[in-house]
C-alpha cells in the first residue's frame, strides 16, 4: 500500500486555485521559516502532469521512511495475520482474513497522521533497494523490483502456520497524466495481493483501496479510503468493503459498509470505520460485534538486523544519512544526502544504457504474467480475478517471492 502511486484529480465543489492564487493563500508550512520554499512546491504539485511518485520533494516534506518500507503495513498485527487459519470454517476464516485486512489499514493509512503529525512524502526507493525485518512471530520481505514505472515488491511470512503474503504496488506507465485540482489529490493503488493458507490450500485475492490526500493547500495532509475492496478466496467466500469518505458537508471521516458472502449467501454484514472501530453482525442477529478497534493494540515492533550487517542496497543504509539529518531538522545536509543518492542511481542508469554494467534483474522476486500462468497458484489467482467487484487496478500480472512458503512441499 502506497501513497503518492497513480494519481488523478479529485473535483470538490469549489474553485480551482490556480498557480498565483497560491501567493494569496494564508499557507500553513509543515516547518516554521520554510513557508517559501513549501509555497513553490504547491506551485509545483498544482502545475504538475505525470505520476506524484516522480516529483522530486524537498527535504522538510519527506517523513524519513522509504516507500518500499509500507509492505511492512501488512504485518502490523501479526497475531491477526496468523490466526486466519484457527478456524475449520471457511465463513469464519473469511472473517478472520476479514479482520487481519482491518488492522492493516490504519497503520498503512492513518498513522503518520497522528500527534500532531501531518502525512508527508516516503522516499522514492532505488530500484534493487530492500527492506527485511520480523514482527513478532511474522517476516517480511521487500524489493524495489521495478523504476520505471515504480514496483515495491513485499511478502510476509508465518512458516508455523503456514500463512504467507505475496503483493506489489505500481505506479502508472509513463504517458499517463494526472494534475492537482481543489484541496485533494486522489490517488489509485495499482497492484494486488494473494494470501495463501498452506493448511487448507486456499488462495485469498485482495484489491486496494483508493487514496484521497486531503490538506494539501494548508501542509496538514492526512489521507482518507474511498472506493472498494474486494477480497475473494477459492474457498468460495468473499468480503467486499465500501469505504466512505466524509462528504464535504456534515458526515463522518473513515466509515466503512459491506459483507462477507459464503457461496453467495449472506454471512455476515460490516460496518464502522476503518480508522477505529469496525464491527459485523452476522445474518439472522441484531447483535453487533467488534471484529477490530486500531486503538486497541500498538503497531508491532519492526525489529531489523544491525545496521552494519545490512547490505549496501538496504532501507536502512541507503537512506540512514538522510533520516538522521531529518531527525534534526538539518534539511540542507538532508536535501545534499538525498542528491548523492539520486546521483548516484543516474551514474548506474547511464551506465546500464551504455552496457558497461549488466541490466538490473531482482534478487528476491519473480514476475508472472496473467497470461502466461502456467502453475496451479498463479492459474488459481487468475481465475479468482473475475469475481472481483468494481474495476480495480490490478495490473497484467503477479511478483512472487522466489522462496515463497507455497512453493515448498
Amino acid at each position: 500500500m502506497a501513497i503518492f502511486g497513480r494519481s488523478k484529480t479529485h473535483n470538490q465543489e469549489e474553485v480551482e486555485p490556480t498557480v498565483n492564487d497560491v501567493d494569496k493563500l494564508k499557507i500553513k508550512g509543515p516547518e516554521p521559516g520554510f513557508g517559501g520554499q513549501f509555497k513553490d512546491f504547491l506551485k509545483t504539485v498544482i502545475s504538475f502532469t505525470g505520476d506524484l511518485s516522480s516529483l522530486t520533494c524537498p527535504a522538510f516534506f519527506l517523513n524519513g521512511l522509504s516507500l518500499l518500507e509500507y509492505g511492512t503495513y501488512w504485518g502490523d498485527h501479526p497475531t491477526c495475520f496468523t490466526a486466519v487459519t484457527e478456524s475449520d470454517d471457511p465463513e469464519e476464516r473469511m472473517l478472520a482474513v476479514t479482520r487481519w485486512f482491518m488492522s492493516t489499514l490504519w497503520g498503512s493509512y492513518a498513522s503518520r497522521c497522528t500527534n500532531g503529525l501531518t502525512e508527508k512524502k516516503p522516499y522514492n526507493p532505488i530500484l534493487g533497494e530492500q527492506f527485511n525485518c520480523h514482527m513478532g512471530d511474522v517476516k517480511c520481505i521487500c524489493e524495489q523490483v521495478c523504476h520505471h514505472p515504480p514496483i515495491s515488491a513485499f511478502y510476509l511470512e508465518s512458516a508455523k502456520e503456514g500463512v504467507s503474503l505475496n503483493g506489489h504496488c505500481k505506479s502508472p506507465e509513463s504517458g499517463q497524466k494526472s494534475k492537482f485540482k481543489g484541496t485533494t489529490i486522489k490517488v489509485e493503488q495499482v497492484g494486488r495481493a494473494v494470501l495463501n493458507l498452506k493448511k487448507f490450500d486456499e488462495q485469498y485475492v485482495i484489491t486496494y483501496p483508493d487514496l484521497l490526500i486531503r490538506g494539501v493547500l494548508s501542509g496538514s495532509c492526512y489521507l482518507e479510503l474511498s472506493g472498494v475492496c474486494t477480497i475473494v478466496s477459492n474457498s468460495g467466500a468473499k468480503t467486499v468493503i465500501e469505504f466512505t469518505p466524509k462528504p464535504w458537508f456534515g458526515g463522518e471521516y473513515h466509515r466503512i459498509k459491506g459483507h462477507i458472502t459464503y457461496n453467495d449467501e449472506e454471512y455476515c454484514k460490516l460496518s464502522g470505520k476503518w480508522a477505529s472501530e469496525s464491527f459485523y453482525t452476522k445474518s439472522g442477529s441484531s447483535s453487533k460485534e467488534l471484529l477490530f478497534d486500531a486503538g486497541a493494540e500498538a503497531m508491532a515492533e519492526r525489529k531489523t538486523p544491525p545496521l552494519e550487517q545490512q547490505k549496501e542496497i538496504e532501507s536502512h543504509r541507503v537512506w540512514g544519512p538522510v533520516t538522521e539529518a531529518l531527525k534534526t531538522k538539518n534539511y540542507s545536509v538532508a536535501n545534499a544526502e538525498k542528491s548523492k543518492i539520486e546521483d548516484w542511481q543516474r551514474k548506474i542508469r547511464k551506465e546500464r544504457e551504455m552496457k558497461v554494467i549488466e541490466e538490473f534483474k531482482p534478487e528476491l522476486f519473480t514476475f508472472t504474467k496473467d497470461s502466461e500462468a502456467s502453475d496451479d497458484y498463479s492459474k488459481r489467482t487468475v481465475s479468482l480475478l473475475s469475481s472481483i467487484i468494481g474495476k480495480p487496478l490490478l495490473d497484467e500480472g503477479a511478483w512472487t517471492y522466489n522462496h515463497s512458503l507455497h512453493k515448498l512441499n
